[in-house]
């Protein structure tokens, strides 16, 4: 049956109404495209600032999208106006059918300033053009076809490392009450050196080369934490001026970069001996260098997004008991745990990208060079993508599920969390992987419960993180609550 076929009447009008091409309707421009009522000289500013600023873009955007709709235009104090979209239609045609050979996606403008003032040659996710699609090509050979004995090995003995530990520090039957943020970021950085220097490594870990990996978990945490403080800021004049805003983020980024360098240069040391991925990447022949810079910012992009998925979705299971129990007693369902996790906190709450030539999105024309902004927090979060869309439901992703029935809408295109196209996530089989291992085990192991009495909101720090820490109460299984 062809998808659309699919779709509940409601989303095949609403498809219609918002994305049709017909070749009759001339193309609006985009000064017709919705947007919010603005001052004179302040715009918006003042209402984005009302709102929380950078931190609650996410709430921000999709109140934005309830007030004006499913395409709208804003300008939130840069040069440019942004159109951001959350109809799972223009999403997918922007990913599949508008990004052009060599997709080009916005960067945090701290970021960009950082590079072009101190000439840092970065990896994959700073790479555009030709220079982006070879390297590209090599790491998905390795990446995104089914994943070899050589990345598996590395991820469950990790996992095991982390359990071991946890059951160590609970003796005597004590609770253990981790630092969350902290362990997550540790583990996924220990994971992704893992795999990097693969299974049959002789890469020693010392306690200078653990502290260099603490240091650099501490120092990469504080990348986005004050790429945040600093958005919606007069960056060139911060950074003219050597505010502390500025010196702060400058500092967490050199430190990050100069501790990445290291570690991959030990990993690089030792990649004749291994087969991990740096060795897989030495065998295409890549330059040394192209693998240093590569593989550092997938160290410190893995640290950011895995941690906190992993964590949103023990914080969702502590709150859920009864699908934690089903996912102990049968932890296949581990995917659509986690499917319905990266749904209602998307760990990337928006996708971007820039138009590399001018192009029709629903009824508007837009120019060549225009930013738009895939609002992925409001479309997984839609009623009319997902029935019950406020709710925890992991069943809703199994097709054989009776409860299923209940739930009328149900767009999985709607929800995005590893986005869609030539530029999608490079890491994603590695994530999926890394994570249904990690919560099964825990799962499998322990008892946890939930010690905030606050509400937990999200905040937006370049990617979507907890309002608060989130306090985890973890005790041993007990022998009567195993099946």
């Amino acid at each position: 049956m062809h998808r659309y076929h699919r779709l509940p009447l409601l989303r095949f009008l609403k498809f219609n109404k918002y994305f049709s091409l017909d070749a009759s309707k001339t193309p609006q421009s985009i000064e017709h495209i919705p947007r919010p009522k603005s001052l004179p000289l302040l715009g918006t500013k003042l209402q984005f600032y009302a709102a929380g600023s950078g931190t609650k873009l996410h709430e921000y955007a999709d109140s934005r999208h309830k007030q004006l709709g499913p395409i709208y235009c804003e300008n939130l104090g840069g040069y440019t106006d942004l159109v951001f979209v959350s109809d799972p239609m223009h999403i997918r045609t922007l990913l599949l059918n508008l990004e052009g050979k060599y997709p080009i996606h916005i960067l945090p403008e701290p970021w960009v300033l950082y590079e072009k003032l101190y000439g840092s040659k970065r990896g994959l996710f700073f790479m555009n053009g030709n220079e982006w699609l070879e390297n590209r090509r090599i790491m998905n050979k390795h990446l995104l076809k089914e994943l070899s004995e050589c990345f598996e090995t590395p991820v469950k003995k990790t996992v095991n490392n982390l359990i071991q530990r946890w059951k160590t520090e609970m003796e005597y039957g004590k609770e253990y009450m981790p630092n969350l943020e902290s362990e997550m970021y540790r583990f996924s950085i220990d994971v992704i050196i893992a795999i990097m220097s693969g299974s049959s490594s002789s890469l020693k870990r010392n306690k200078h080369y653990e502290n260099l990996v603490t240091m650099f978990t501490e120092a990469v945490k504080k990348i986005f934490l004050t790429t945040t403080k600093l958005y919606g800021l007069p960056l060139n004049m911060c950074q003219k001026l050597n505010l502390k805003v500025w010196r702060d983020f400058k500092e967490s980024v050199d430190l990050s970069l100069s501790l990445a360098h290291k570690i991959v240069d030990e990993m690089l040391l030792h990649s004749k001996d291994s087969n991990g991925l740096i060795h897989l990447l030495s065998e295409e022949n890549m330059k040394a260098e192209d693998i240093r810079r590569i593989i550092a910012d997938f160290i410190i992009a893995a640290g950011d997004t895995t941690s906190y998925t992993s964590i949103w979705t023990l914080f969702l299971l502590s709150k859920n008991k009864s699908v934690m129990q089903e996912l102990y007693s049968r932890n296949s369902y581990i995917n659509h745990v986690i499917k319905e996790s990266m749904r209602l906190y998307p760990v990337a709450p928006f996708l971007t990208r820039i138009l590399p030539k001018e192009c029709i999105l629903g009824p508007y024309r837009l120019d060549k060079g225009t930013p738009v902004i895939a609002s992925i927090y409001t479309s997984g979060r839609d009623e009319s993508n997902f029935s019950k869309a406020d709710e925890y439901l992991p069943y809703r992703w199994d097709r054989n599920d009776a409860r299923k029935k209940d739930l009328v809408n149900h767009v999985s295109s709607a929800s995005l969390p590893f986005a869609l196209g030539a530029r999608s996530c490079i890491g994603k089989k590695l994530a999926m992987l890394q994570m249904t291992e990690l919560i099964n085990k825990i799962v499998e192991n322990f008892e946890f419960q939930c010690l905030n009495e606050d509400e937990i909101e999200a905040n937006t720090s370049q990617v979507l993180v907890p309002s608060k820490d989130i306090k985890l109460a973890f005790s041993l299984r007990k022998p009567e609550m195993q099946l």
